[in-house]
C-alpha cells in the first residue's frame, strides 16, 4: 500500500511538472543562497553511509563553510524503502524551519528504527522520535503519511534526481558535478581539503576571468 501510493503520486508529477535538476528550491536548503559553491545532498535516512557523513563529516562543512557563507548545503531525500518514505513524510510534516532537526535526531535513532523495522515495530519508533514535532499518535502520523501536499513535494525530488545516476547514497552533487564515496569522506579533514581545492579554483576562475 505504502509503495502503490508514492508511485501513484510520483507519475502524476512526472506528467505535471518541469526538470527541476537545477532549481535549487527543491529540497530542504541551508546557507547563503550567494555561497560560491552549492552542494547537494541526495541521502537516505535508512543509509549507513548518509548517517556517516551527516554524523562525522557534516558538522565540519556547517561550522567552517555553510556558517561562514562559503558553502549552501541542499538536501534531496532518497527514498530506498517504506521506512525512508514515512521518515521523510514525518521530517517534511515537522515544517520547514524543523526539517533539518528532525533528520539530524532520525539520523542518531537510525539503529533504533532499523531494529524495530526488523521485529515489525517501527510504528511506535515513529511516533517516539515524531512526539517532539506533533506526530503523537498513530492518527497524527497517518494524517502526515497521507497529506498530499507533502507527497507531492516528495515526488518533485524524487523527479530532480532523474538528472543524475546516483549510483548510490550518498551522492553530491557539487556545482553541478556528481561526486560519489572516495577518499575525499575519509575524515571531515580529507572533506573540507576537498572543499578547500575546490573553492581555490572557483577563486582562480573568478579571478581569470576579470583580468
Amino acid at each position: 500500500m505504502l509503495k502503490s501510493i508514492m508511485t501513484a503520486v510520483t507519475a502524476a508529477a512526472f506528467l505535471a511538472m518541469p526538470a527541476l535538476a537545477e532549481d535549487l528550491s527543491v529540497g530542504h536548503s541551508k546557507g547563503s543562497k550567494d555561497a560560491p559553491l552549492t552542494i547537494i545532498e541526495y541521502g537516505s535516512l535508512t543509509c549507513g553511509g548518509c548517517k556517516y557523513f551527516h554524523d562525522k563529516i557534516l558538522p565540519r562543512i556547517e561550522a567552517d563553510y555553510i556558517e561562514t557563507g562559503k558553502v549552501r548545503f541542499i538536501f534531496r531525500e532518497v527514498l530506498r524503502n517504506d521506512v525512508d518514505t514515512a521518515l521523510v513524510t514525518m521530517a517534511r510534516c515537522a515544517g520547514r524551519d524543523k526539517f533539518f532537526e528532525a533528520t539530524g535526531t532520525m539520523f542518531a535513532r537510525q539503529p533504533d528504527v532499523i531494529k524495530s523495522a526488523q521485529a515489525g515495530t517501527v510504528l511506535d519508533t515513529f511516533i517516539e522520535i515524531g512526539t517532539p514535532y506533533g506526530i503523537r499518535d498513530v492518527d497524527t502520523f497517518n494524517a502526515c503519511y497521507t497529506d498530499m501536499n507533502v507527497r507531492l513535494d516528495m515526488a518533485e525530488v524524487q523527479e530532480s534526481a532523474e538528472a543524475y545516476e546516483l549510483r548510490g547514497t550518498p551522492t553530491l552533487v557539487i556545482n553541478g558535478e556528481e561526486k560519489y564515496v572516495d577518499d575525499d569522506f575519509k575524515s571531515a579533514d580529507a572533506f573540507a581539503a576537498y572543499l578547500d581545492t575546490q573553492l581555490a579554483a572557483l577563486s582562480d576562475s573568478t579571478g581569470s576571468e576579470a583580468n
